[in-house]
């Protein structure tokens, strides 16, 4: 079950997309269910209760809890920085704006449905990604994990510290190796010591990045360009729905 929020104070904009999804076009092989809110305060009460949607279609301005500032509070109050956010806007002066929330992409009014089931597919095919899991030995046992989970790894002598959203564990290997076995993944390396998840950075810097635990890691200066072509790719990709 893919479970998708539509939150807009325009009752017709929230039929437009839903029938959309209703319609299904070419998702008729998914199972969607879509939920409807016509305030920002709704939709993070619904969130603070714990509602486990996949993708949220977010209208930026909306009165009273504005799009903006319930993304926000989704990605540094809630610290949910997996769910998967589309803004909807008749204007296109908010990109700069958006950029501490990083959205999956931005739609602007009027939209049309080829567009919707695009961004519902990306969405789909992030979210099946992060359902994947990691595994790794230690004292004789393997230990499981999910992907989305993991802030990055950190090599100590002959050991692999693994930090997550729920703690830090240790295990020995290879950086090398873990980048093998996680290529198809958004990881990169950004130091000899540092293999990061990307999608949980919330800062970048020149020299470092900080991820969504807080902790501040080096780039390295050899690996500075790659990690900078590395951005480009993966954002363009994301706005370009190309994957």
């Amino acid at each position: 079950m893919f479970k998708i929020a539509i939150c807009d104070d325009e009752a017709e904009i929230c039929t437009q997309i839903d029938d959309i999804l209703i319609k299904r076009h070419d998702l008729s092989e998914f199972e969607i269910a879509t939920e409807i809110f016509y305030s920002g305060g709704r939709l993070i009460a619904s969130l603070q209760k714990d509602s486990d949607f996949d993708l949220i279609f977010l209208d930026i301005e909306m009165p009273g809890l504005n799009g903006l500032e319930l993304g926000r509070i989704i990605r540094n109050e809630l610290d949910n920085q997996t769910l998967q956010i589309i803004y909807v806007s008749g204007k296109e002066s908010y990109y700069r704006a958006l950029f501490d929330i990083r959205p999956m992409h931005f739609l602007l009014k009027p939209f049309t449905a080829q567009e919707i089931i695009a961004d519902v597919k990306l969405a789909m095919k992030l979210s099946s990604r992060f359902n994947d899991v990691f595994s790794y030995k230690k004292a004789g046992q393997t230990r499981r994990i999910p992907i989305k989970s993991i802030l990055y790894f950190q090599s100590i002598n002959r050991e692999i510290k693994i930090t997550t959203t729920t703690g830090t564990d240790s295990f020995y290997g290879k950086l090398k190796d873990i980048g093998a076995q996680l290529k198809d993944y958004p990881f990169l390396l950004i130091h000899k010591s540092f293999l990061i998840n990307y999608d949980h950075i919330i800062e970048f810097g020149y020299d470092h990045v900080i991820v969504s635990n807080t902790d501040y890691l080096p780039i390295s200066q050899s690996k500075r360009q790659k990690f900078k072509a590395f951005q480009l790719e993966y954002e363009f990709a994301g706005e370009k729905n190309d994957y």
